[in-house]
């Protein structure tokens, strides 16, 4: 079984590598201006981020931080992800929803790259530290779950997007099913990435902070 599921995503990935390609440079556009903001930011902005920084690094080391608690991270990590993941299965459902779909994508790097940057600019290499223990865990899992879900959504837009330039009524029914089944598996995929985030980023946010 798990073979067939490995050749299948592989045809999946030959036939949509295009798409692929698009979506991946949206996702790194979006880290590159993420991490270009903060370059925008005035001094007085500055300091106060780096204050909050401060503040959160004693809390971790101190192990006071309500924040993160595992049910709360998860709670907080399924909520944004699950979301994510409607919008996006939404908006390929309709036919103007890809430039929207590659937009939601879009911010999502650009989250990240902001963050990134923040964290490098501010600590230097206690901060590559801190984010590699931050951010890599459960985005190892959660970015790839992210990029396919887009690609799969973007994909079944773009469908919808030619049957109306062609004009024609397709039955895309198969295309559908394959569709949910897609998306449900990568919801699969981003709840254990949510698990990550709550139950073991955290143990690694707190050993790094104890050795930075």
């Amino acid at each position: 079984m798990f073979l067939k599921l490995r050749r299948a995503l592989l045809v999946y990935i030959r036939e949509n590598l295009g798409i692929y390609t698009l979506v991946v440079s949206f996702f790194l556009v979006g880290i590159i201006a993420g991490a270009l903001l903060l370059r925008f930011l005035g001094e007085g902005q500055l300091t106060e981020l780096k204050s909050t920084l401060t503040f959160f690094f004693e809390s971790l080391k101190s192990e006071n931080l309500t924040a993160l608690h595992p049910v709360a991270l998860l709670r907080a990590s399924f909520r944004k992800n699950i979301l994510f993941l409607l919008i996006i299965w939404l908006l390929g459902l309709v036919w103007f929803g890809f430039p929207l779909i590659l937009l939601c994508l879009t911010f999502k790097g650009f989250a990240l790259g902001f963050t990134a940057a923040f964290l490098v600019r501010l600590v230097a290499l206690k901060g590559i530290i801190f984010c590699l223990a931050a951010l890599l865990p459960h985005n190892l899992i959660l970015i790839p779950a992210y990029i396919a879900a887009v690609t799969t959504a973007t994909a079944f837009s773009l469908l919808k997007f030619n049957d109306r330039l062609a004009k024609k009524q397709i039955d895309r029914s198969h295309y559908y099913r394959r569709y949910c089944y897609f998306m449900f598996m990568t919801l699969v995929v981003i709840l254990a990435g949510g698990l990550v985030e709550a139950y073991i980023t955290p143990v690694f946010m707190q050993l790094s902070v104890s050795i930075i």
